[in-house]
């Protein structure tokens, strides 16, 4: 269609030039061909910017179907049902991505396309401006014709005909230029509402990946909160372990406590039996004592019956004796009764001395049996007494061995009287002696019977004392009994105690076991919990790289957006001032008069002028070009060209208008400053908008990873203990420390700031602080599990201390 409308308007130009007089091209060569190049310079503006509006329209054809295609397949997609698994959400997002991607890349074709459309026009409409100028300084300087030239009236005519052919050709080109623009306002109409498709896309993809966040979030916190039901029922299982544990400790404390109770009752009962073979043996001394006085008393029973028998002699002697003279039986009776009063007032002191110390013996033997009937609190007092009873019996005999020798001193001196009654009576003397004798056995004969009474009496007390030692035995050997008795029933209980102790052992092995089986069921889940986290956060790290980088493309895309739009403003302001203008020169062009002689002078300058025009024509063009491809790479680049562009278009219109006159220039070059402002202060309002925007984005940014960061430390720090216990100056002084380093820990106590600076907390970085937490929390339960171990043997030795000293307080 193109190449036909070309060769049409073609074929016109030239049946346009044949149609002029073969007069007129005999009268002026240099004119016709002044109009020839003119026409075809026309011709290929024209052809050129048909080629463009036809590359124009097979854009806007191809954007229509692309905008189908995403039509058809965002219907798909809806009609399609959404998988329900991660891998096809995965499979959804990398198709959409693609699609987005390939959108992109077509939204950015069809950009290049318009901006080198609009740089043509531009480089068109510049020259227009030019022929403009150069048509209003001829007009200028023509001067009116005479009234004799009526060939140059006529060629100017002609002239003139062409000049208004050129300029409603000018005007066709302006229409068609209005009209690309108007398709190129369509073209980006269709891709506002391509983006704006884009970012509902884009927006559903933020509310998916804020829907999956939310249920990663709400099932981390229900495996947080089974979790927290494993360690309270690891808890109350340690719980039921310490009081079991706690139960088999009293059990082994009793048990211990009993056989100290068992020894201790042992040792009494050796003490108790030694105190036993103690009074056996005293018993066995007093049986030997009892046996000595025993053959004491026959040797004394034998005595006296050799006495008896000895007095019976005398008696007999005495009978016969008697028939000797009275008188020397009275003076001797006289003498005989003056001795023996003065020897019974003697022997009476002596037994009255006896008497008292027999009266003090028996009250000595009161005291000793009262104190021997105390025997069960005072062994040692009795031991004594029975000792001082013993030295008083060795008393006794020796003053019976003094009486004795006494009485034998006694004898003597009767011998001696006897002796000197011999002397003096021989018969008298014999039976006076005799008497004596007798009285004397008589008295000793008294004597051996009070002996032999006090013997029989001590004899009852010591029967006494041995029946009270029996009884202290029977009383011992009950009391053994009774301790026998309780050997046996400590004996039965610890057996009992044994056997409970044995059960305790066995359910302290299957609580052992139990312990065992759900330390390592918690391990297990303890390891699943933490692979469960680490997938977890390698979603969540993707998840908010997509975010982030769609966030960020969206964001480009709406940049991008912005600035299409408030150069599309721009350029139909500039295109309307341009419009405007030519406006304004078709109004003034209209009152134009006819030309004079010097107009073809004026005309063939313009002529010569033109060539040099033609060559920088195609420079502009390559310039423009160029800079149109140089536009698509970035923002900056399209308004650096932008104000190139500018720049050219000034040094373009300067170059005719150095020939023109200086108003002209200074009113010109009013009119490219005043554009010139314009066009900063857009690019500036844009400037400040993009800025006010990156300022609003990198807000949410901060707040984002401020929330981030402050979950990360909840979920990763709540279970440290030990890091919990710090003081908070501890705390500060650390953050303090971080201002000035870079580190692992920086990152941890920095939070905000670390995040402003660097952009947040890489995975690498997360990984290597969870890394070194989980070392420190291995290090902190192991000697937490050696502090409770040292825990439990501590209270049990405190147990069994207590348990000790209850026993003995008990004893006491």
């Amino acid at each position: 269609m193109c190449e036909c409308c070309f060769f049409n308007k073609k074929a016109t130009l030239e049946n346009m030039e044949s149609a002029t007089t073969p007069s007129e091209a005999n009268k002026e060569d240099s004119s016709s061909v002044t109009n020839a190049e003119k026409v075809s310079e026309i011709i290929e503006l024209a052809a050129k910017i048909e080629i463009n509006k036809c590359d124009v329209e097979t854009a806007s054809i191809s954007v229509e179907q692309q905008q189908l295609e995403c039509e058809r397949q965002a219907k798909n997609e809806e009609l399609t049902p959404t998988p329900t698994t991660n891998d096809t959400e995965l499979q959804d997002k990398q198709v959409e991505n693609k699609q987005v991607i390939n959108e992109i890349a077509i939204v950015g074709d069809v950009e290049q396309k318009t901006k080198e459309i609009s740089d043509e026009t531009e480089t068109i409409m510049s020259f227009a401006e030019l022929k403009a100028q150069d048509e209003v300084e001829e007009h200028k300087d023509t001067v009116l014709p005479a009234p004799n030239d009526i060939l140059s009236h006529v060629h100017c005519l002609a002239q003139l005909e062409e000049q208004r052919r050129s300029y409603e050709r000018q005007l066709e080109q302006l229409r068609t230029a209005n009209a690309q623009k108007d398709n190129m306002m369509t073209l980006l109409q269709r891709e506002n509402a391509i983006l704006d498709k884009e970012k509902l896309a884009f927006r559903h993809e933020m509310d998916v990946a804020n829907k999956e966040k939310e249920a990663t979030v709400i099932k981390f916190a229900m495996k947080e909160k089974l979790l927290i039901d494993a360690k309270k029922e690891k808890e109350l299982v340690e719980k039921q372990l310490a009081d079991a544990k706690r139960e088999v400790k009293n059990v082994s404390i009793r048990f211990h406590a009993v056989n100290e109770e068992k020894s201790r009752i042992t040792y009494i009962i050796d003490e108790k039996c030694n105190e036993v073979r103690k009074y056996q043996r005293e018993c066995e001394k007093l049986k030997t004592e009892m046996g000595h006085l025993e053959s004491k008393l026959k040797y004394h029973a034998n005595k006296l019956n050799i006495e008896v028998e000895a007095k019976a002699s005398l008696e007999r002697k005495l009978e016969e004796e008697r028939n000797a003279p009275n008188k020397l039986e009275e003076k001797a009776n006289e003498k005989l009764k003056m001795e023996f009063e003065a020897n019974t007032i003697l022997l009476k002191h002596e037994i009255m001395r006896k008497t008292e110390a027999l009266d003090k013996l028996t009250k000595e033997q009161q005291k000793q049996s009262e104190a021997f009937k105390e025997l069960q609190q005072q062994l040692q007092d009795i031991n004594a007494s029975h000792g001082q009873l013993t030295d008083e019996f060795k008393e006794l005999q020796e003053q019976h061995s003094s009486v004795e020798a006494a009485y034998s001193d006694e004898l003597l001196k009767t011998a001696k009287l006897h002796g000197q009654v011999a002397e003096l009576q021989l018969l008298r003397t014999q039976n006076t002696i005799n008497e004596e004798k007798l009285a004397e056995e008589q008295k000793l004969r008294e004597k051996l019977e009070a002996n032999a009474l006090e013997t029989e009496a001590d004899l009852e007390q010591l029967q006494q004392k041995k029946q009270e030692l029996l009884s202290i035995n029977k009383e011992m050997s009950e009391v053994i009994v009774q301790l026998q008795n309780n050997i046996s029933l400590a004996e039965a209980k610890a057996q009992g105690l044994e056997a409970e102790n044995k059960l305790m052992k066995q359910e302290k092995h299957g609580y052992d076991i139990k312990y065992g089986e759900l330390e390592n069921q918690l391990s297990v889940e303890s390891a699943e919990k933490n692979e469960e986290r680490l997938l977890l956060a390698k979603h969540l790290s993707e998840k908010t790289k997509l975010y982030e980088l769609t966030k960020a493309k969206l964001d480009n895309v709406q940049g991008d957006f912005e600035a299409t739009q408030h150069k599309q403003a721009t350029l139909v302001k500039e295109l309307q001032r341009e419009l405007q203008k030519y406006k304004r020169g078709v109004v003034e062009t209209k009152p134009i008069m006819p030309y004079c002689s010097n107009c073809q002078q004026a005309l063939n300058g313009y002529n010569q002028e033109t060539p040099p025009q033609q060559q920088q024509q195609p420079q502009q063009v390559q310039r423009t070009h160029s800079r149109s491809s140089s536009h698509g790479s970035s923002r900056r680049a399209s308004e650096s060209s932008e104000s190139e562009t500018v720049a050219s278009s000034v040094t373009t219109t300067q170059q005719p208008q150095n020939q023109a006159p200086p108003e002209l220039q200074a009113v010109l070059s009013k009119k490219v400053l005043v554009e010139r402002i314009l066009r900063l202060q857009q690019a500036t309002a844009r400037q400040t908008e993009r800025i006010e925007f990156l300022e609003n984005h990198t807000a949410a940014l901060v707040a984002e990873v401020q929330k981030k960061s402050k979950v990360v430390q909840h979920y990763m720090l709540r279970d440290q203990t030990a890091g919990a216990l710090t003081t908070t100056k501890s705390d500060q002084n650390k953050s303090e420390l971080v201002k000035y380093g870079n580190g692992v820990m920086a990152a941890i106590y920095g939070g905000v700031k670390g995040a402003e600076s660097k952009g947040g907390m890489s995975l690498d970085l997360s990984l290597e602080i969870n890394k070194k937490l989980q070392t420190v929390l291995e290090d902190t339960l192991l000697k937490n599990i050696t502090l409770k171990e040292n825990l439990d043997v501590l209270g049990l030795e405190v147990d069994n201390l207590t348990r000790k000293l209850r026993n003995y307080e008990q004893n006491k």
